[in-house]
């Protein structure tokens, strides 16, 4: 671009003309100039078509979108009438599987029905074995029950008899051994101010007595220092004038004689402290040795006391153990009984079930579905309370029969069929109900044979005297109440006296 201005400007230049190397210059810039501005051309056209392609892609995207979108709403429509149709098979399909399996149900249900009577039937007749067999069980663990209640208070009894006697003897050894202490504790004191005592005596008269040694000894000494200062004052001021040597040597014999005599102080000290500790020990030792004699004494006698206590306490242990022992054996042996006694009843309980099993064949219909029958009185109290049962027996209803789970329900102890504790004395009135019932059959039934054999009795004298009446024979003619015998137009029927023997006879061989 310079140069340009300067070729324009040179132009202008009148005085100067362009020269070879300056044209190839300018035509050169003038190509580069068109170069550069194709190139933005291109740049400018790339650019508009990437514009241009962008919007198409987005308007395509757009357009598929919308589409896709119509097409969805169509296959959705068709696809609904698809599965109306379908779900109207399957609604027919499944109304015939409807009335198919409610045909099912109402078949399974009368099943149902019978096997629900059968079962009602068979769990009556079970309930009543197991309350009976829950009656023996529930006797048999009332008696065990009693039998241990029993024995655990008469160990309670033993044992807070036991555990007194131990925390009185205790108590009383507890306060023995206070007492000991106590009296072991005065003892102590005494002998201890004693001692105490004795030690301060002895130790102001061993302090009194190294005293006076050492004032002694200090006032020797320090006499002794003064001699020895004065000769040394002495031969200092003789041997000054002669020798330094001299001088010297007794500097150092006085420094020498300075540590010997601290060394002196030092171990007087040393040797004082250790009598004072010897004096000291000797005095402990001595008292101590009191003190632990009469110590051994009162531990050999508290041994003994404890030696015989232990030996009273094994003598107890031995025979707590050979009672416990013949408790043992006799809760054994009473074991082994009650078990035979158990196995004795298990046995007559199974020939009881035998025998009710064979009763219960014998048992007519109405028998096995109303075993127990109703007395007259109770008859009559419930025609009366009818209308008072009305409210209340879809209650009672509910609580006959099994439990709300379909299972039978259990007690241990005896309920009424509608659920209902029965009292203890009335555990055995069903089974007075059926013996009393059995044994009126019985009575009933004896009656009954009585009667028809005094009939067939009858009968048989009857026909007897109608035979005698139309055949002859021996038997006939030798019996005294012949009735062929007429008197005075009378037939003899009754015969004497000393007949009566004959017509028992007769009435014998008849029957």
């Amino acid at each position: 671009m310079r140069l340009n201005k300067a070729a324009k400007g040179g132009s202008k230049v009148k005085a100067k003309k362009e020269t070879d190397e300056e044209r190839a210059i300018r035509e050169e810039m003038e190509a580069l100039q068109e170069e550069e501005n194709r190139r933005k051309r291109e740049e400018m056209s790339r650019i508009r078509l990437r514009q241009r392609q962008l919007n198409e892609e987005k308007y395509a995207k757009i357009n598929s979108i919308k589409i896709h979108n119509q097409w969805r709403k169509i296959m959705r429509l068709a696809k609904v009438e698809d599965l109306r149709k379908e779900i109207e098979i399957l609604s027919q399909n499944h109304e015939r599987e409807v009335d198919r399996k409610d045909a099912i149900i109402q078949m399974l249900d009368r099943d149902l029905e019978d096997s629900e009577e059968q079962y009602q039937m068979a769990l009556r007749s079970h309930l009543m074995i197991v309350d009976a067999l829950i009656d023996l069980q529930y006797t048999r663990v009332k008696a065990l029950e009693e039998e241990f209640n029993t024995n655990l208070h008469a160990l309670e009894d033993e044992f807070e008899t036991e555990r007194t006697e131990i925390i009185n003897a205790h108590n009383r050894q507890k306060k023995d051994f206070h007492d000991m202490i106590t009296a072991m504790e005065n003892e102590f004191s005494e002998s201890e101010n004693d001692a105490r005592q004795e030690y301060e005596s002895q130790r102001e008269e061993i302090k009194n007595r190294n005293s006076e040694e050492y004032n002694v000894l200090k006032i020797s000494l320090e006499g002794t220092i003064t001699d020895l200062e004065n000769h040394f004052d002495e031969q200092h001021k003789a041997y000054k004038a002669s020798t330094d040597a001299r001088t010297e040597s007794f500097r150092k014999l006085t420094k020498n004689d300075a540590a010997s005599a601290r060394i002196i102080e030092r171990r007087m000290r040393k040797l004082i402290r250790l009598q004072d500790s010897l004096a000291h020990w000797r005095t402990k030792i001595s008292t101590n040795s009191r003190e632990w004699e009469e110590r051994n004494r009162l531990l050999r006698v508290e041994k003994d006391i404890m030696s015989r206590h232990y030996q009273n306490l094994k003598a107890d242990m031995c025979r707590f153990r050979t009672a416990e022992i013949n408790r043992l054996k006799q809760l054994c042996t009473n074991s082994d009984n009650c078990v035979h006694d158990l196995e004795d009843k298990i046995k007559l309980a199974s020939r009881i079930l035998r025998l009710s099993e064979l009763n219960r064949k014998m048992e007519t219909e109405q028998e096995k579905v109303t075993p127990f029958y109703k007395a007259m009185v109770a008859v009559e109290e419930e025609g009366d309370g009818a209308e008072l049962g009305m409210e209340k027996g879809g209650a009672a209803k509910e609580i006959v029969g099994p439990g709300a789970d379909g299972k039978s329900i259990l007690h241990a102890y005896g309920t009424t069929e509608i659920g209902e504790e029965v009292e203890e004395w009335d555990y055995l009135s069903r089974f007075h109900q059926r013996y009393n019932k059995v044994a009126l059959d019985k009575a009933a039934i004896e009656k009954e044979r009585a009667r028809l054999n005094g009939e067939n009795s009858d009968l048989r004298l009857i026909l007897k005297q109608y035979l005698d009446g139309i055949s002859v024979n021996e038997d006939v003619i030798n019996n005294p109440g012949n009735p062929l015998m007429i008197l005075n137009n009378k037939l003899r029927l009754t015969a004497p006296s000393a007949a009566a023997p004959q017509l028992q006879y007769e009435y014998q061989r008849a029957n």
